[in-house]
């Protein structure tokens, strides 16, 4: 006997937004009502649970942009506070160079150096700054009392020093003396005896034993790399003799990317290695010693290096002829310099006789007698000298906070009137600026 089958037929559960609910109307259980009002309350909880997510997302990303825009906000503020700061050092640095100044016109009998028993040496007050710690707005009052001690309130205006108390940060400044190396670029001056000066300088300077022995290394000699930096800077295009090329331009012409000879000054010693066997390892070891400041002003002018700041090794380069007797008063004299802060030439000791005193040389560069020989001959060593600086370098490294700007400058000092007589000290302008940016 066959059981009757019975199918029984499900009805699709009502949805709400793609849920399940429970049947509005017509529904034959008891418990409808408690399973609608069940469902519902379902709906509302799991809504409720991912607004609040949306929400916690809403606000853990406005939280996270807050922190960036205030971090990139305290790292902007930072930036500008090291700028100033390193603005600040600048200026620090340009109101000592304009003390110097101030005491090498007046002889250095300032009271001031007189009551630090400093009237008599030769204390170069721009130095002072590279043995100091990093300086920052509590200096300030310092820096004032040292300007009314010296009084330079003629030379530099006062409100500079009054900006340094308002600044939150620290700098280190370091100063150094531009016109204690071989300007190279009196060659792009298109004047023929400032010019072969500086190539003799440069020569010199290659041509030291253990230099002569590196560029051999390189298969280059000392002519030929002066005369390569010649035909780099002057404005003709003739190649010169020792270059090892027939035209200027033939080395650079042969490149990937070729290019002629600038025909200009350089500038920045940094441009030298764009020359023909300039590479890195020459400029590490010949670049401290060379310097593309100041760029020439006058046909007639010349590159003198300052005896009284140049390096020992410089000079052990340049006067290689000298002999060990004469190099041993000169070891004496550097000496004193160094540590005594004695000048090796000054007002009652011309540079050209302690030259002549030191090494004998005079007309032709020989070492002959003690005559000053002519000041126009590129070989007389005695005209390669002066016995004071006037260009300077600046460096200021300034922080705040985990923020660092370093800023480069080279600067020229001017002499009030124009002359070393220092009568009319009511300038405002005390320096020029030749080089500036910031790394």
């Amino acid at each position: 006997m066959r059981l009757p089958l019975k199918i029984r037929r499900f009805r699709l559960p009502q949805t709400l937004w793609g849920f399940p609910v429970a049947a509005r109307s017509g529904s034959d259980s008891p418990d409808a009502s408690s399973s609608r009002a069940g469902g519902n309350r379902g709906v509302a909880l799991l809504m409720a649970v991912m607004m609040i997510a949306l929400m916690i997302v809403f606000a853990a990303d406005s939280i996270v942009s807050s922190q960036v825009d205030l971090q990139l906000a305290v790292i902007q503020r930072n930036r500008i506070r090291a700028e100033y700061a390193a603005k600040s050092g600048f200026n620090l640095a340009t109101f000592l160079l304009a003390a110097d100044l101030a005491k090498d016109l007046t002889l250095g009998s300032t009271p001031a150096l007189q009551k630090l028993g400093l009237g008599d040496v030769n204390i170069r007050l721009w130095e002072l700054l590279n043995q100091m710690p990093p300086i920052g707005g509590e200096d300030a009052e310092t820096m004032q009392s040292f300007a009314k001690a010296f009084g330079l309130s003629n030379i530099l205006d006062s409100a500079v020093l009054d900006q340094l108390k308002w600044i939150e940060a620290t700098f280190a400044t370091t100063v150094s003396d531009e016109q204690q190396k071989i300007d190279v670029n009196y060659c792009s001056s298109g004047a023929r005896e400032p010019c072969a000066a500086v190539r003799a300088m440069m020569t010199a300077l290659f041509s030291c034993p253990a230099e002569k022995s590196f560029l051999a290394r390189k298969k280059l000699t000392p002519m030929e790399l002066s005369a390569r930096i010649q035909d780099w800077v002057d404005p003709d295009s003739r190649a010169e003799s020792e270059s090892g090329f027939t035209d200027e331009s033939d080395p650079y012409q042969r490149r990937k990317k070729p290019f002629k000879a600038k025909n200009g000054p350089l500038d920045s010693v940094d441009e030298l290695r764009m020359i023909e066997g300039w590479d890195e390892e020459v400029h590490a070891v010949f670049s401290p010693y060379l310097t593309a400041f100041p760029i020439w002003k006058k046909r007639e002018d010349r590159a003198r290096i300052n005896l009284n700041s140049a390096p020992r090794e410089l000079l052990q380069c340049l006067f290689q002829d000298a002999g060990p007797e004469r190099f041993k008063k000169l070891a004496q004299l550097l000496k004193l310099r160094d540590t005594e802060f004695k000048q090796i030439a000054g007002k009652d000791r011309p540079v050209d006789q302690v030259i002549s005193e030191l090494f004998g040389y005079s007309r032709g560069g020989e070492a002959s007698g003690n005559q000053p020989g002519n000041q126009s001959d590129p070989a007389n060593k005695a005209a390669w000298f002066g016995k004071m600086s006037q260009t300077y370098r600046i460096n200021v490294k300034a922080s705040s906070g985990e923020t660092q700007r370093e800023l480069e400058a080279v600067i020229e000092r001017i002499v009030p009137d124009g002359s070393a007589s220092g009568a009319n000290m009511s300038s405002r302008a005390s320096y020029r600026i030749l080089h500036w940016r910031f790394l």
